[in-house]
Formats: structure tokens, C-alpha cells, sequence
């Protein structure tokens, strides 16, 4: 039994050798096992430098139109036809679109209607009257012959018979006088202002109608216009906006803790956000209030000089960088050069192979650079995070 363990055991022990031998090279006998050295890294080192820190923020706006006027229906309606569509150019007098007037033009055929009948009588009232004033003359100059003519058949001492006629032809011609006085006033002022009433519903529908049609009140491009056909149309309701493409600006909408950073009137340079392409100089032409003097709630920005003619698209996404502020002959370190612990900002300072904490004072911060007020001196050496 015992010799049969041995002989098992002596068999494991050639296997292994075996099997280990079949793996690359032999493990010398007593030689250890290499252990990897740890990478110590190394730290940073940067001189305490003397130069320009510009402190700049970059921004996001849309290309808009400078001058743009909403386009809308003076009138109530329907829409009948539409002429245009949005993106097409357009001068200023071009009808557009147009409502629905069938119900106001019947009711323009009742109103010529009754101003023709009113017109009509005071026509007819207008000629009886004329000749009623050309008879009423006639007689009272026949009246004046009779009278004329009785005073010089009349003796010199007129007999009463003669003082009679001479006093009813002297009533005949006065009485022919007020007949002609009555006249002159001429027809009966109702009639007058019947045809005048009558005449102003007319030049109101016949306004009304003229409102139908949808006129550009301006030069421009439709940057957006959105009537369709049978749409109901509510008076003063804008239905598009034409805008004029020759002078562009840049707008956007900015929370007030970047709004207190600007001042209107800063220089800045433009681009497209997302594509190369040139590069334009403008500048913060208005902030909303309490900041500036814009009406509304936008940032407005403008070219020095406007980019060329289909350059950029209403719409086109934009970034303007803004100098905040700049400071020449400073010292300045790296950003990741300080150090902050409890509220301190620290650097280490390397000095004849030592390292010393120094606690300083910051200053204006901007590409990456930190100005250093207090607690380093140009040209020293320090060791980063």
C-alpha cells in the first residue's frame, strides 16, 4: 500500500515537471518574481509670468431683420385668395391676399340703391324748386308793371278808387316778393342730407371692400406668411411679417447676470456658430431695460459693416464674443496653478528645493489666465496640483 502511494505521488511529480516545461522557459530555481516600480508622476511646474489677462464671454443669437413690419387685415373676413407665399420678395403696394366681399358688395347694390333714389327726389324737388322761383319772379315783376302803372294813371289828387287800386297792387307786389323771398331758401334741407347720408354708406362699403385686399406695407421679404384659402381672418391679427434683408442684426435673449457684464455700445466680433466662415465686428447696440434703451426684452447686436447680400439666413445661429475686460503688464499664473482650501486660494512655491504654501490674492481672470494682486513675484517657480 505504501509503495503505491509513493508510485502516485512520483507520477504527479513528473506530470508537473512536464507540464510546466511546456510554457515558455523555466522559472530559475531561487530567482524572485519581478514586481512593477510605481510610476511616481510628476507635478506641474510654471513661472509666475508678467502680461496681458483679457477677460471675454461668448454669446448666442439668431440673425434677425433690423426692420421688419407685421403684415394684417384691416378687416373681419375669409380668406379668398392668396397670391404669395412665404419667402418670396415683395414691394411695398403688392396685394398679397385677399377676403371674401360678396356680402359687403350686395350690400354696396342696396346702398347705391337709396342713394340713387334719394338723389332722384332731391333732383326733382331741386327743379320744381327752380321753377318755382323763376314763376315767382315773373309775377312779382308783373305785380311791380301794375303798380308802375296805376301810380302814373292816378290824378294828382287820386280819387279814392284810385288809392284803392293803388293799395291792392302795392299788396299784390308785396305778396309776390315774399312768395320769391319763401323760394330763395331753396329745397327742403332733409332732402339734402338724405342724399348726403345715403353718400357716405356708399364710400364706407366702398372702403370696407378696399380693405379686403392684403397690400406689403413694405419692401421686403415675406419671412413668414400663413393665410390659407376659407381661413377666418380676424381684423389686426398678424398673418406675416415682411422684413428688410439689407441691414441685419444679431439678437438674443440674455439672463440679467450676463446683462450686468454689458454695456451698450462694446465692441464684440461675429460669427456662425457652428460653421467657419468670416469673421465681423459690431457691437451691443441696445440692451433690454433696466440695461439699455431697447423696447423689448432682446440683446441687439450690429454689424460695423453688413455682411454681403443671401450671406446669412433669418434664423442662422450665431456667437459674438464680448472683451469684458482687459488689463496689460500683470502678473498672471495658469488657472490650474492655484490652489483653494477653506476658502484660501494658495500656491506652492518652489524655493532652493523647498516647497512653501503662499496664500494670494486674485485678480481678473480670462483665457485660462489668473491674475496674481498679491503674494507672488515675477519669475518664480510653481508647483501644481
Amino acid at each position: 500500500m505504501r509503495v503505491a502511494i509513493i508510485l502516485i505521488l512520483g507520477l504527479f511529480t513528473l506530470t508537473a515537471c512536464a507540464s510546466q516545461a511546456t510554457f515558455g522557459d523555466a522559472i530559475t530555481q531561487g530567482e524572485p518574481t519581478a514586481i512593477p516600480t510605481p510610476v511616481v508622476p510628476s507635478k506641474p511646474v510654471y513661472q509666475v509670468e508678467r502680461g496681458k489677462i483679457v477677460y471675454e464671454r461668448r454669446f448666442f443669437g439668431r440673425i434677425s431683420p433690423l426692420i421688419t413690419e407685421e403684415i394684417a387685415f384691416a378687416i373681419d373676413g375669409r380668406v379668398l385668395e392668396v397670391f404669395v407665399e412665404a419667402g418670396a420678395d415683395v414691394t411695398q403696394g403688392d396685394v398679397l391676399a385677399r377676403l371674401n366681399t360678396a356680402g359687403w358688395e350686395n350690400q354696396l347694390l342696396d346702398a347705391e340703391e337709396e342713394l340713387a333714389i334719394a338723389t332722384s327726389i332731391l333732383e326733382s324737388a331741386d327743379s320744381k324748386a327752380r321753377y318755382d322761383s323763376q314763376r315767382a319772379a315773373l309775377a312779382l315783376e308783373m305785380a311791380q308793371l301794375k303798380l308802375d302803372h296805376a301810380i302814373a294813371q292816378a290824378s294828382e289828387s287820386p280819387t279814392s278808387d284810385d288809392e284803392l287800386e293803388i293799395n291792392l297792387l302795392t299788396l299784390e307786389r308785396d305778396l309776390a316778393q315774399v312768395a320769391v323771398d319763401e323760394l330763395t331758401s331753396g329745397v327742403d334741407p332733409q332732402l339734402r342730407f338724405d342724399v348726403a347720408r345715403a353718400q357716405k354708406r356708399v364710400d364706407e362699403i366702398k372702403a370696407t371692400i378696399a380693405k379686403a385686399d392684403l397690400v406689403a406695407p413694405m419692401s421686403g421679404r415675406l419671412v413668414n406668411f400663413a393665410p390659407d384659402p376659407g381661413e377666418p381672418i380676424l381684423s389686426y391679427e398678424p398673418v406675416g411679417l415682411v422684413a428688410d434683408l439689407s441691414v441685419l442684426e444679431v439678437t438674443d435673449e440674455m439672463n440679467p447676470e450676463d446683462l450686468t457684464e454689458l454695456s451698450e455700445g462694446m465692441p464684440l466680433l461675429i460669427k456662425r456658430a457652428a460653421l467657419p466662415g468670416n469673421v465681423y465686428s459690431g457691437l451691443i447696440a441696445s440692451l433690454p431695460s433696466p440695461y439699455g434703451l431697447a423696447t423689448d426684452d432682446l440683446v441687439h447686436v450690429s454689424f460695423d459693416e453688413q455682411p454681403p447680400p443671401d450671406e446669412f439666413d433669418v434664423g442662422d445661429r450665431m456667437n459674438f464674443t464680448v472683451v469684458i475686460e482687459e488689463r496689460d503688464d500683470v502678473l498672471w499664473l495658469p488657472q490650474s496653478a492655484i490652489r483653494q482650501f477653506s476658502g484660501r486660494n494658495f500656491i506652492v512655491v518652489q524655493n532652493e528645493g523647498l516647497q512653501q504654501r503662499v496664500d494670494v490674492r486674485l485678480g481678473l481672470e480670462g483665457d485660462g489666465r489668473v491674475e496674481i494682486l498679491e503674494g507672488a513675484d515675477e519669475g518664480q517657480t510653481v508647483i501644481g496640483p
